[in-house]
């Protein structure tokens, strides 16, 4: 039986703050695009969402990952989601295989810009991209992008304690360090608590997470 890489907590149900639009023009900012080891990092658009990326993001594997119930979203709604970032604060950023143009993942990432902080969520969705070490490969241009190019100084992913295919990523990966456990921080589609772990990277790797060896 195969078992997908589950992806990091994304909130796929909010509604921008009140008085915000993010389709304004005059509130977004740069699409990103970025070439790394045979992949393609950039902003999605409406246009993107295919049948297969809503089947794919409305997988119970990829919902128990994200701790989301059944989302429920039909074509249309999931394109006006995908219109709402506005690659300033809020990004949702599609991995491409650059040999054949497929969709095989994405990246969320949440941005507070009077603290330069950001938070980062991500997941696979295409199933024969198992195994592949898809977000090894390109989640450190990733980072690099936005303390190059976005004036963020650090990155947070909050993984579910439960979630161990995304728990060796940010564990394995010296980019980042164990901040902390959140206990019991949320509930689960069944009614559980969860504990959380926070993994955080920063621009200037002077900062060690409470459980990093020194």
């Amino acid at each position: 039986m195969r078992t997908p890489i589950r992806p990091v907590l994304v909130s796929l149900t909010g509604s921008p703050p009140a008085g915000q639009q993010r389709t304004d023009v005059n509130l977004r900012g740069e699409p990103i695009f970025l070439e790394i080891h045979g992949f393609v990092l950039r902003s999605l658009v409406p246009d993107d969402v295919t049948p297969r990326v809503l089947e794919w993001l409305s997988d119970a594997e990829m919902m128990r990952g994200l701790n989301l119930g059944g989302l429920n979203f039909t074509i249309e709604q999931l394109r006006n989601f995908v219109a709402r970032f506005d690659n300033r604060t809020h990004y949702f950023i599609g991995v491409f295989d650059q040999s054949n143009g497929l969709l095989v993942g994405f990246y969320t990432m949440d941005v507070g810009l009077a603290h330069k902080i950001g938070q980062i969520t991500t997941g696979v969705g295409e199933p024969s991209y198992d195994g592949k070490r898809t977000l090894w490969a390109t989640i450190d241009a990733l980072l690099d992008h936005f303390y190059a190019e976005r004036e963020v100084e650090k990155i947070s992913a909050r993984v579910l304690a439960n979630n161990y295919r995304m728990l060796f990523l940010f564990k394995e990966n010296s980019r980042f360090v164990l901040e902390g456990c959140l206990r019991q921080e949320c509930l689960s589609p069944s009614g559980g608590r969860l504990d959380i772990l926070v993994f955080s990277s920063f621009k200037n790797d002077g900062k060690k997470g409470v459980f990093s060896k020194t």
